[in-house]
């Protein structure tokens, strides 16, 4: 069995606060954007895979999670300003043009993306994120643990309960410590997922969009991406999976490689 690439952990001054990420293998840069209150870990496991297949697969920390310094000391509540700073990121670290994707409040900022920076990427797949996911109470009153201290219990649960219903008791045992991040980042995370609101800025999309659902996720109901699809139009391309939940970059990397590969070797120039 072969080896698989090396993942490398870096750091980069990003809107002058220190931003970690991890890079793997070389070619067309993937920027890999994770999920509410989690990091990079994420996509441990899919980085190689996406390496070996002949991309530079990169998974940032966002402003305030694990490792990367918040911005001005303060967590980013809208999607927005944190799909603003993952596209000043790209420009930093990317030698060139990228693919985009993220999965849940990551696949917001890469619909966000897609609706004010389609040019500048080869590809966007956003997966389990919408134009539109108004499916979690916006928790904006949660952020003080003296005033939710089973805050780390809501977390977990919301996280682990949307996997699909056969995953190993080992990965969920996983996803549970991952999600075990500060409350005010996490908080101000489902924020911007609550609040998240693109719709009619959609009809200008400039490069391809995949839309990715997993059929055991309850966060994020079908109608709402195909809505999203039907507003970008023929770019659009919709991918609904079963036995996957909310995080199928974790569930099944596997399976995952090889729909972005096949996807973007469909509607993207094949990497050097």
């Amino acid at each position: 069995m072969a080896e698989l690439e090396p993942i490398i952990g870096r750091y980069v001054s990003i809107d002058g606060t220190r931003t970690f990420f991890d890079t793997c293998g070389s070619g067309t840069p993937i920027v890999c954007v994770h999920t509410a209150g989690a990091d990079s870990r994420e996509y441990a496991r899919l980085l190689p895979l996406l390496a070996e297949r002949g991309y530079q697969a990169i998974a940032l920390d966002l402003p305030g999670h694990s490792r990367s310094y918040p911005v001005d000391w303060k967590p980013l509540r809208t999607i927005h300003e944190q799909a603003e700073f993952v596209h000043r990121f790209a420009q930093e670290v990317c030698d060139s043009t990228p693919v985009m994707t993220g999965c849940s409040i990551g696949g917001d900022i890469a619909v966000d993306l897609a609706a004010h920076h389609s040019a500048d990427y080869l590809a966007i797949i956003a997966m389990e994120g919408a134009a539109w996911t108004p499916t979690f109470p916006n928790p904006g009153e949660m952020e003080r643990p003296s005033w939710v201290p089973s805050w780390r219990d809501v977390m977990e649960r919301a996280a682990i309960s949307s996997l699909n219903r056969g995953c190993p008791a080992a990965d969920i045992e996983e996803l549970r410590w991952q999600h075990r991040g500060a409350q005010e980042i996490a908080s101000a995370d489902l924020q911007g997922w609550a609040t998240h609101d693109v719709r009619g800025q959609l009809g200008d999309v400039r490069c391809p969009v995949l839309l990715v659902k997993g059929n055991d996720d309850f966060w994020l109901p079908r109608e709402l991406v195909e809505l999203t699809a039907e507003e970008i139009g023929e770019r659009a391309t919709v991918a609904c999976l079963d036995v996957l939940g909310h995080y199928p970059m974790f569930e099944d990397p596997e399976r995952i490689a090889e729909l972005v590969v096949s996807y973007l070797a469909e509607h993207v120039a094949q990497p050097a």
